[in-house]
């Protein structure tokens, strides 16, 4: 064999043995999703999980917004929610249902993390930016479409998607959206 071949299949045999190739068996999931248990929910759009190797990070929902509870809530970043403060109360009320919901739903659980191709793995606070899937669902389209959330301008690859299901929401003053009237 030729080095060029015996370096190819050296690569090749490094990236099989990282699990980086090569055919999916049993519980494994492709690179770009991982098994893990959500351990804490700090608030609607953001949770801490623990992986199958034990380590534990900190999730930020991709594409989507919840209403602050831990700081002031911003009206502005809600289109239609007035700057009054009924606009922030709702708003806050709003956000601590998000929290609610987001504790009845993934406290606990198993789920899915899932990062998208178009979207950086970390955001600004060094939070794993993904989807959240749990029984076979996003949560963070589950979010848009209750009502507890907004789509959040960033890039990622369900944006279309999610823009038409925060759409509807509004439409029908659903959930927050209804702190718009």
């Amino acid at each position: 064999m030729t080095r060029r071949v015996l370096a190819v299949l050296a690569v090749v045999a490094l990236a099989a043995s990282a699990g980086c190739v090569g055919p999916l068996t049993g519980d494994q999931q492709p690179a770009d999703s991982r098994s893990a248990t959500v351990v804490d929910v700090v608030d609607g759009d953001t949770v801490d999980v623990r992986f199958a190797d034990g380590t534990e990070d900190t999730v930020r929902l991709l594409g989507v917004d919840t209403p602050e509870v831990h700081t002031e809530v911003s009206p502005g970043e809600f289109e239609g929610v007035p700057d009054t403060e009924a606009g922030r109360s709702c708003l806050r009320s709003w956000g601590e249902r998000a929290s609610e919901y987001a504790t009845d739903r993934l406290a606990g659980e198993s789920v899915t993390i899932e990062f998208d191709a178009e979207s950086d793995r970390r955001g600004g606070y060094d939070r794993l930016l993904a989807y959240v899937v749990v029984e076979n669902q996003s949560f963070n389209r589950a979010l848009l479409s209750e009502g507890y959330a907004r789509l959040y301008d960033s890039e990622f690859t369900q944006r279309d998607d999610y823009a038409a299901v925060e759409q509807r929401a509004r439409a029908n003053a659903t959930g927050l959206w209804a702190c718009a009237s």
